[in-house]
């Protein structure tokens, strides 16, 4: 093979993508994370180059890191430039040459004025090195589901299968409904074009009063495990939480779920709802994310929430 001698393996070198790696980044991604990642909601960033930092040695390209900048919600009520971090893939021939350090090293360079440096990993002993510390966050209620009869009206939801533009509709009910959320992303065009992206395919589920939105829920059933991906009511309308959650119930239970992972803030309002949905489902603590300080320290007490539609 070209760049192999007598078992050495050429020094990787590594740079901002180009326009030409396009091909060979979705390659490198199918084949280094399970279940394969597609570069769709990549491709949705008009900067997604100048974003993407790659290695290459002599036999082609052998990592990537995506370095995306996002707006969080902190604890203070303050709004965060947060440099989000995706897209960590060492191809196996370049792998134990501390590459992926090299390449969190290159991205967080590129980071400009963002305050502090965010991502989101089942491996973290991988970034610690690197400076990142764990957090936790009650994100999902998991655990067994049951047909019941439903508290709300079913009846007065709309549903739809989410495709690009779905989601434009809620957008208000989104921003409104995280004020209080930590982590919550203050989302742009950029950000809904790629919530469409990953939650495509699943069932919209709108609430409406007269011509206004009033909350949404996406889920869908994988086998027998209903899914809510994301969900949001505008602040006093809890009657279409109830509802809402009564179409849901109606899907499910045709579709033969038995049990349920819902993605929900750990907040009192969600919480008593889903004791009526999902009575023997609990909370998760989910400590896949990590942050390091770049600027400043991040502001995170208070409840946390990150939904299917916001990662990167």
């Amino acid at each position: 093979m070209r760049g192999r001698r007598a078992g050495i393996v050429s020094a990787a070198t590594v740079r901002a993508a180009r326009a030409t790696d396009q091909q060979a980044l979705g390659a490198l991604w199918a084949t280094a994370f399970t279940p394969p990642l597609a570069p769709d909601q990549w491709l949705v960033d008009d900067e997604r180059l100048a974003h993407t930092r790659v290695a290459e040695d002599d036999d082609g390209l052998c990592g990537s890191i995506y370095g995306l900048p996002k707006r969080l919600r902190e604890s203070d009520g303050g709004i965060a430039a947060v440099h989000a971090i995706g897209s960590v893939a060492v191809a196996e021939r370049a792998r134990g040459q501390g590459l992926a350090r090299r390449l969190v090293a290159a991205t967080l360079q590129a980071a400009g004025d963002a305050d502090w440096a965010l991502l989101f990993t089942g491996t973290p002993e991988v970034y610690r090195s690197s400076g990142f510390e764990t957090f936790s966050m009650a994100r999902t209620v998991a655990g067994p589901w049951r047909a019941a009869t439903p508290a709300g009206d079913e009846g007065r939801v709309v549903r739809e299968s989410l495709g690009l533009g779905s989601l434009r509709p809620v957008r208000e009910v989104y921003e409104r409904s995280r004020s209080d959320l930590v982590l919550a992303p203050v989302r742009g065009d950029r950000d809904w074009a790629m919530a469409e992206v990953r939650l495509r395919g699943a069932i919209l589920y709108r609430r409406i009063e007269g011509s206004t939105v009033v909350g949404y829920a996406v889920a869908e059933p994988r086998g027998g495990v209903g899914v809510l991906l994301e969900s949001a009511v505008l602040p006093g309308a809890d009657g279409a939480r109830d509802d809402l959650l009564a179409a849901i119930a109606v899907d499910w239970a045709s579709a033969g779920v038995t049990s349920c992972e819902l993605a929900v803030p750990a907040l009192p309002e969600e919480d008593r709802a889903l004791r009526a949905f999902a009575p023997e489902a609990v909370r998760q603590d989910d400590r896949t994310g990590m942050i390091r300080p770049l600027r400043r320290a991040a502001r995170l007490h208070g409840i946390r929430h990150f939904t299917a539609g916001d990662y990167f």
